[in-house]
């Protein structure tokens, strides 16, 4: 029987937990919605996550490239948005029975998605 782990590089295999913790925080990430409670503190949090992973994440097995087609920004981009998107829900945080605003939430959550998308 052949070996599924040989078919990927070996940089992907050993960097597939962070992926796969990236991975899950976007999805968690996109069903927030500004409405929901606590809304601004989960963002901040994931955000906060986001950015261990990110940094964790070794330098010499960063990929350049999630797909063929896609080119993965620079770490330090990622690591960016993801700085600021826990700055903006901290920045826009409400008492939990106050509905975070529309616009608020988009500026957070395009932010934050962004720096996660490569890893969905």
């Amino acid at each position: 029987m052949k070996n599924s782990a040989s078919c990927f590089p070996t940089e992907s295999v050993q960097a597939l937990p962070s992926r796969k913790a990236l991975r899950d925080l976007y999805r968690s990430a996109r069903h927030i919605t500004h409405s929901d409670s606590y809304a601004a503190a989960r963002l901040a949090r994931i955000a906060d996550q986001a950015e261990y992973f990110l940094y964790e994440w070794p330098r010499e097995l960063w990929p350049a490239a999630m797909q063929p087609d896609q080119v993965l920004p620079g770490r330090h981009v990622l690591l960016a948005w993801a700085a600021a998107a826990k700055r903006d829900a901290t920045h826009f945080s409400l008492p939990a029975n106050s509905p975070w605003s529309y616009a608020s939430w988009h500026q957070v959550v395009t932010t934050l998605l962004s720096a996660l998308v490569f890893f969905a």
